[in-house]
């Protein structure tokens, strides 16, 4: 497959996605009454199939968290992976703009990189099941359908790849590693880690992720960990 023909393909899925969930009703753009019913749906099968998996979560399981018949499920899903495939775009889409955005912005390199180590730690330590959705998504392997928590998934990668290197050449950034997948598991791994997986390893009781200042201080070492792998000077104070 040609570049052009590959771009082309991860459009119509960035297309398909905002499909999903601006207009999957059968009669289509849906009333604000089917907007918070199908809302509903969304935030069961987010906590569902973050919970039980893709392969061990079935329709009927959401309607009846929601108290709806199978039947009624249908009305605003044809069935199962096109109710993943909706939750995977409502759960991270709103994500993958905040990142973009601000990795597009006109500030230094150094800046645009930690605003979004930032919010990639604030958002997920918000949303849970976030967290729990990308550990069930490695975990479930065959069982999983293929699926990237960003439809339009080369874009981040990219942006933050070009962003490092550009740094690299102004003098900005002086890496440690040549290449940026490391920065990138470091943050990326151990924040989703620290949210889903680290409490379970602690004595019972002894440890809450979630407490505001537990927060903070993961926040304050995802800093430091970027500023030491990419070569970003602390600011004076």
């Amino acid at each position: 497959m040609d570049f052009n023909t590959k771009y082309q393909c991860q459009c119509w899925l960035s297309i398909r996605a905002l499909s999903l969930i601006m207009n999957d009703s059968k009669d289509g753009p849906i009333s604000k009454k089917a907007g918070r019913t199908r809302a509903s749906i969304l935030a069961a099968a987010e906590n569902l199939f973050s919970t039980h998996g893709f392969a061990s979560t079935r329709l009927e399981d959401v309607a009846d968290e929601l108290g709806l018949t199978r039947a009624a499920l249908f009305y605003y899903f044809r069935d199962k992976q096109t109710l993943y495939d909706a939750m995977i775009a409502h759960t991270f889409g709103p994500l993958a703009r905040q990142l973009e955005d601000l990795l597009a912005d006109d500030g230094p390199v150094s800046e645009r990189i930690e605003a979004a180590t930032t919010a990639w730690v604030d958002e997920i330590v918000s949303r849970p099941a976030r967290a729990r959705l990308i550990l069930r998504i490695v975990a479930d392997g065959v069982d999983q359908p293929i699926q990237r928590i960003f439809f339009d998934n080369d874009q981040i990668p990219l942006k933050f790849w070009d962003l490092v290197e550009q740094g690299r050449k102004s003098g900005e950034l002086e890496p440690l590693h040549d290449d940026p997948f490391h920065a990138a598991s470091a943050i990326i791994g151990t924040t989703v880690f620290y949210v889903a997986a680290l409490a379970s390893l602690m004595p019972k009781g002894q440890f809450e992720p979630l407490d505001p200042k537990q927060t903070e201080a993961h926040k304050r070492e995802a800093i430091d960990t970027t500023r030491r792998l990419l070569g970003i000077k602390p600011p004076k104070t």
